[in-house]
């Protein structure tokens, strides 16, 4: 038995630090604007900073490549493509309001291609814009190596639930929506 008592401090310290370890990746910051349906800017430490919610992907709300991406890849006019993406930016707007206070996850020292921290993002009142977005029918799942097992298997879920029960955009816009989101 006197020889396993040097593990004690070890296992005292790694009970100590494991609620620690739960909250790493994990910071408060205000939300300063939705800038379209999967991106937010954020006061992030004192900085304006860009964050993408990681594992969605919104239908483009303004002209830029990826509009021009979507329109060849779905034979959909940009019109058709930015009214659906207006109005997921609203519906994210409807979530979090600006001032309000989001708990960000993930990574937040990584950026992805467009400068973006690709992160999951949570409502005071615990609410992730991320998976909602999807439940709600404004978003589809876009899975990455880099995400949380956890977040891709509650996108699946809602995704699968989505595109059974057709909230959002599923119903106002079913077959722009489809056709956006490569759904048969």
């Amino acid at each position: 038995m006197g020889r396993y008592q040097p593990l004690k401090p070890l296992l005292l310290a790694l009970l100590i630090a494991l609620p620690l370890l739960a909250q790493a990746g994990r910071q408060e910051a205000e939300l300063l604007k939705v800038e379209d349906g999967d991106t937010l800017l954020v006061n992030l430490e004192g900085k304006e900073t860009r964050i993408q919610l990681q594992g969605i992907d919104a239908p483009e709300d303004s002209a830029n490549p990826k509009l021009t991406v979507d329109m060849k890849r779905t034979g959909l006019s940009a019109d058709a493509l930015l009214s659906l993406g207006e109005a997921a930016t609203a519906h994210l707007r409807s979530l979090a309001k600006t001032g309000s206070r989001l708990v960000l996850s993930g990574d937040l020292d990584a950026f992805d291609r467009y400068g973006r921290i690709p992160a999951e993002a949570f409502t005071s009142e615990g609410l992730s814009l991320n998976v909602a977005m999807v439940a709600d029918g404004y978003a589809r799942p876009l899975f990455s190596e880099a995400m949380l097992d956890s977040l891709r298997e509650r996108l699946q879920m809602v995704w699968e639930l989505a595109r059974s029960k057709k909230p959002g955009l599923w119903s106002s816009n079913p077959g722009t929506f489809r056709a956006w989101a490569g759904v048969e």
